[in-house]
């Protein structure tokens, strides 16, 4: 659909041209009748068109000097010089529009920034234009007038990890800025840059900067999730192949296959397999009937064993929720030698999209054998994914009785409010979703319906719940002398008792100053009248409440095992203090005689607690 301003200016620029003809016609005629009026030699048709041509320039030379022309000839000459006005603005609209566009750019208000020449960020770019949000794009080669015309766009020229180019990008008053060069580490060098103009100049934005590896991306969360957070500046890393599988999984969960779960074939050595292998982990774990039901994978790849096993260490879902079984061989040797392998779906994910695809398109094989679809995530050949058409389009190529799909990982990932879900909208869900997987292992305990719901589903009252409780973990574990890091293998850290109730009658307080704001006590939950029996200080709890509020502290570790994250101590020894006594890393109490943990010792009312997890304490 072309924008209304773009209608405006071709129907614009279509009616000068018009003009243009009526006032050439126009001209001729009204000189024919002057030239026969006034019985001037020269009356031919290439004279009529040259003296016709300079009404276009202010003048004709059978004109200087009168004064009564005929009425065609009079239009004429308003007509042919308002073109030329009209040429004359345009060309230097034309000329001028770098500069225009680079003042435009400085001068912008609550805008978005892109920065990178990749496929990534012109997608991005473009769906922010498509949204009508005013984005910048920074690029380090000549940004045409048309191409910023065409998507709506400001532009400019520059190095974005140059804080001049930033401020010319209007950085200051940006709400949002996005470091999408086909680089990670120029990307972390254009969010740093753009942290340190709006720390020293008191701006506010949100910055995402893509990284390229999923792996690396955990490691950068990790140490963002370890510190709080600055006045002017929210930072995120997000990761296209985890974003693009999160929504194919969105668009395709996973169902069990008739009594069994799913078979999965997962063939490359993209990180996409990567991101993807974790990805159907987690969906699978929340959608399963039971425990034992896990998802059936085959993943084939160079180095597959190796691949699999650094996936175990960082993320312990993987084998929570599947049977893996790793490869290192090509995929047609493994059909071969393996003629009774069946699969529901299969996934061609390799660095080298072209084989991938290739692959795809070959393995007659493999055709028969899959029940469901062969999918082949695609960036470089993303255009072709038109011309297979999909389940509205008519292809243009066969797709093999409708089983090959492409997917497009740029037009699925790029989307602005999927990477607005940052690392705090993920652990939140993360929290959801372990607790709705807890609730239906109990079915005998009571539980809200409402909650036991897809997160996608849930009431934002709940939502603003789990992410409080996520967005305080970095702080709430450096009160006890602890931080996080990515997962690198087996994880036996545990909070001792001590730990666990200083947390717990943190968050406590916490919801009663803030999430039990215009609630009262009851002995029952009442949403109309907002009456709880969980509006108390925490000594005046029961103790069945306090456990509650407990176990949801106790589980802090393992939501962030769920994400790819594990605890780590600061310091050998003792963690915590609670009414003057220590608890060490062993669980032993009252002892005195190990190192304290660096800074103070705390209290529940030294700690940033955060409101307490409604669901897990049933409020």
């Amino acid at each position: 659909m072309v924008p209304s301003g773009r209608r405006t200016a071709v129907v614009v620029r279509l009616g000068f041209v018009g003009l243009a003809l009526v006032a050439l016609m126009l001209g001729y005629i009204g000189l024919d009748q002057y030239f026969r009026q006034e019985a001037l030699d020269g009356r031919t048709f290439l004279n009529l068109l040259y003296c016709d041509l300079q009404l276009f320039v202010l003048g004709a030379d059978p004109l200087q000097g009168a004064t009564d022309f005929p009425l065609s000839l009079q239009l004429a000459r308003f007509a042919a010089p308002a073109v030329t006005l009209f040429a004359l603005a345009e060309a230097g609209r034309l000329l001028l529009a770098t500069q225009l566009n680079r003042i435009r750019a400085r001068n912008a208000r609550g805008h978005s920034i892109v920065c990178g020449d990749s496929a990534a960020a012109i997608a991005l770019a473009r769906n922010l234009a498509r949204a009508r949000r005013r984005t910048v794009l920074v690029r380090s080669r000549t940004i045409g007038p048309l191409e910023l015309r065409r998507g709506r766009l400001l532009g400019i020229t520059g190095d974005a990890t140059d804080p001049d180019v930033l401020r010319g990008a209007g950085v200051l008053r940006a709400t949002t800025i996005y470091a999408c060069t086909d680089d990670s580490a120029t990307n972390v060098a254009i969010a740093t840059t753009a942290g340190r103009v709006l720390g020293s100049n008191g701006g506010q934005a949100m910055v995402y900067a893509q990284i390229h590896d999923p792996d690396r991306a955990v490691t950068l969360q990790a140490r963002r999730l370890g510190v709080d957070a600055s006045p002017g500046l929210r930072l995120d890393f997000f990761n296209l192949d985890q974003l693009a599988v999160h929504v194919l999984l969105t668009q395709r969960p996973l169902r069990p296959a008739g009594a069994r779960p799913p078979r999965l074939l997962i063939a490359g050595d993209a990180p996409f397999a990567r991101a993807l292998l974790v990805g159907v982990a987690r969906n699978w774990r929340l959608r399963r009937q039971d425990d034992a039901s896990r998802l059936r994978i085959d993943l084939v790849a160079p180095g597959a064993a190796a691949i699999l096993a650094g996936l175990r260490e960082r993320y312990v879902i993987v084998d929570e929720a599947c049977a893996v079984s790793a490869y290192d061989l090509e995929l047609s040797a493994l059909l071969r030698a393996r003629r009774d392998l069946r699969y529901d779906d299969a996934w061609f994910c390799y660095r080298d999209e072209e084989y991938g695809l290739q692959l795809a398109l070959t393995a007659h094989e493999l055709w028969h054998r899959v029940r469901g679809r062969i999918f082949v995530p695609v960036e470089r050949f993303a255009g072709l994914t038109d011309a297979f058409g999909d389940e509205s389009g008519q292809p243009l190529l066969d797709q093999v009785n409708g089983k090959i799909r492409l997917i497009p990982k740029n037009t699925l990932a790029c989307d602005p409010d999927l990477i607005a879900e940052d690392l705090v909208e993920r652990l939140a869900r993360l929290i959801h979703e372990r607790y709705v997987i807890s609730a239906r292992r109990r079915p005998a305990e009571p539980t809200d319906p409402a909650a036991l719901v897809d997160w996608a589903d849930l009431d934002e009252e709940r939502r603003r719940s789990s992410r409080a409780q996520a967005g305080s973990i970095g702080a709430k574990l450096h009160a006890i002398g602890c931080t996080i890091v990515a997962r690198t293998g087996p994880d036996d850290f545990r909070l001792t008792p001590g730990e666990i109730d200083l947390l717990a009658a943190a968050e406590q307080q916490r919801w009663l100053d803030t999430a039990a704001a215009g609630w009262r006590y009851g002995s029952r939950r009442d949403e109309a009248a907002k009456r709880s029996p969980y509006v108390r200080a925490w000594d005046d709890l029961a103790d069945g409440d306090r456990e509650k509020a407990r176990a949801a502290m106790r589980d802090l570790p393992a939501i962030l095992a769920d994400a790819g994250f594990q605890v780590v101590r600061l310091a050998e020894g003792t963690l915590a203090v609670t009414d003057g006594e220590t608890d060490d890393a062993y669980g032993d109490t009252g002892r005195r005689d190990r190192p304290h943990p660096p800074g103070p010792r705390l209290g529940p009312a030294d700690l940033p607690g955060t409101q307490n997890n409604a669901r897990r304490a049933g409020r």
